[in-house]
């Protein structure tokens, strides 16, 4: 890669967010790790064991194993704490909500052929930051970095039932993607001929929209053992498309724009029941990040890069990210203590997918956690209610890389992040 490009990604990085904003969650990277409190609780492996509507989302196939009509809603709080070179960010609190509704015409769990309906809207993903200090790189131009997006997924499908051991499923899915930023520099007198003063660089809500679909199949073995297979596509997203004043400095155009498709995915998940009461599940994910976030598309946008010549403005039409592809293994255990209590518990982890040498490109994209456990209970109010409860914890993760030293006029000679998740979720069910 060359000079320029690298200053223009480091430098634009601060203000972009492939996060979540308003729709937080314990991350994979950038996505959540469940739908709902009750995948919550299992620490997302979920794949071969269906556990309400939110499923869905998860696998299409498993809603044909739903023993009912059931509707979900429910919301969560994550508080994910986070510090740069020391420095806390702002936005530490965030709520999302989710629903989702299937109707089984069999009423039963049961092996007659049948299709069951479902439809789902849930945050997925996203991570926003708000770092805000005048020492924000110790001395460096960098000075505050803001960024919200939200990422919500609407799937509408179902599963077909085709005998006792085998369903398939098949869901179009509808996304929406908004996406707000700002960054602020503080040029002081400098050689190279840029304007004095703080560059106040933003970029107000923009929106994008894009469709995707998911394929999967639940089979069940025997008595003790199921498998679930499931494919998601890439999300083929609309550009974000800003109005902006260039100002010569990095806004080349009255009009900025950018496309951020969401990865595909591939997971498979083995259930297995050693006693009635008892499920233990372990799935395996892989998330395709190459093919989205390693140089995505940008145009009305420049950067002056530091050589040895002086300042060079560059128009650049790509933003090298350069995340690598993710995979995530995930352990969850339920057990039905009593007729109307069932207890989770769970165990998730993926390796970060940020390399030390571009921590400074993703200063606020920090999806950088690696380790959750989680835990997690419903309990049955009625007999056609119940509430579940689930909390999630992601281990402090500690990244440093440097940065390079045209680069460190901006960030510094290097960049630390530290951050670690906490996420309360609720949700109540309803069987017709």
């Amino acid at each position: 890669m060359s000079l320029k490009r690298k200053f223009f990604s480091a430098a634009i990085a601060a203000g972009l967010v492939l996060g979540i904003g308003s729709t937080s969650f314990a991350t994979n990277g950038y996505y959540m790790i469940g739908t709902g409190a009750k995948s919550l609780g299992m620490a997302g492996a979920v794949v071969a064991n269906p556990q309400d509507a939110s499923t869905i989302i998860q696998n299409p196939a498993g809603i044909a194993w739903l023993p009912s009509t059931m509707f979900d809603i429910g919301g969560a709080v994550f508080m994910p704490p986070r510090k740069m070179n020391g420095h806390k960010s702002d936005s530490n609190v965030f709520v999302v909500p989710a629903a989702g509704f299937a109707y089984n015409p069999m009423g039963c769990n049961c092996g007659t052929p049948h299709f069951v309906f479902g439809v789902g809207m849930y945050g997925v993903s996203g991570m926003g930051v708000d770092w805000d200090d005048s020492n924000l790189t110790n001395g460096s131009m960098l000075q505050k970095a803001y960024s919200n997006m939200q990422m919500m997924e609407m799937s509408i499908g179902g599963g077909y039932r085709v005998n006792d051991q085998l369903s398939i499923g098949f869901a179009p899915v509808f996304v929406y993607q908004a996406l707000q930023m700002e960054f602020d520099f503080d040029v002081g007198n400098n050689p190279w001929g840029i304007p004095t003063g703080v560059h106040k660089e933003s970029l107000d809500t923009a929106s994008a929209y894009g469709v995707g679909f998911d394929v999967g199949l639940v089979y069940k073995v025997n008595d003790m053992w199921m498998v679930g297979l499931v494919y998601k596509s890439k999300r083929w997203m609309q550009k974000l498309d800003w109005n902006t004043r260039p100002d010569g400095f990095m806004f080349t155009s009255d009009e900025v724009k950018m496309r951020l498709d969401m990865p595909r995915q591939v997971a498979l998940g083995i259930n297995f029941r050693p006693i009635e009461p008892l499920r233990i599940e372990a799935d395996v994910r892989w998330i395709n990040y190459h093919d989205v976030m390693w140089e995505p598309d940008v145009s009305g946008m420049q950067m002056l890069a530091m050589t040895q010549n002086g300042p060079q403005p560059v128009k650049m039409d790509n933003w090298p990210f350069h995340w690598h592809n993710q995979w995530v293994y995930s352990l969850g255990v339920e057990y039905k203590a009593t007729k109307k209590l069932t207890l989770r518990a769970g165990v998730n982890y993926a390796r970060d997918q940020i390399d030390d040498d571009d921590l400074y490109m993703n200063i606020v994209s920090p999806g950088i956690v690696e380790t959750h456990v989680s835990c997690g209970l419903t309990y049955s109010i009625a007999k056609n209610f119940d509430v579940s409860f689930a909390y999630v914890h992601a281990f402090e993760h500690d990244q440093t890389g440097d940065v390079p030293a045209p680069f460190q006029a901006a960030f510094g000679k290097d960049v630390e992040i530290k951050m670690h998740q906490d996420t309360i979720a609720a949700e109540i069910s309803y069987v017709f």
